[in-house]
């Protein structure tokens, strides 16, 4: 605890404490409900670049948000509506975690995709298009 051996220390300590205290209440207020899906000191993380030619993700899912960050080409990325969204280069789009989504792209692409979830879980699920 060398932090706690100076006064600058105690008070930088107690004015953080303070501080989180204040942002929390203000972040909360209004909150009507909040539930925790899963709490986890384990996390898997895997950064993957990719180019592809005529790609088809099909559908599938994340138990973690992905980041998808489009260097080159464009995407038509489909998720919470079966209205596809085009993502071109520059661009990111953040998959919501459990929300089946679709990732195409008729021409040459190139992204990065950051993938986060449980150690456990595999960071891509295939699954059914919620689209008919």
């Amino acid at each position: 605890m060398r932090i706690l051996r100076s006064k600058k220390g105690i008070v930088t300590l107690a004015c953080t404490a303070v501080a989180a205290a204040v942002l929390a209440g203000t972040a909360l207020s209004g909150l009507i409900s909040q539930t925790i899906v899963r709490d986890s000191t384990s996390v898997h993380l895997r950064v993957v670049r990719s180019i592809a030619e005529g790609y088809d993700s099909g559908w599938h899912i994340h138990p973690g948000p992905a980041i998808v960050q489009v260097q080159e080409g464009s995407f038509q990325i489909t998720q919470g509506t079966c209205t596809p969204v085009t993502v071109s280069a520059g661009q990111t789009f953040v998959e919501v975690p459990f929300l089946p989504v679709r990732a195409v792209a008729p021409g040459r692409v190139v992204w990065t995709t950051t993938l986060e979830g449980p150690q456990e879980d595999a960071l891509l699920t295939p699954t059914s298009s919620p689209c008919g």
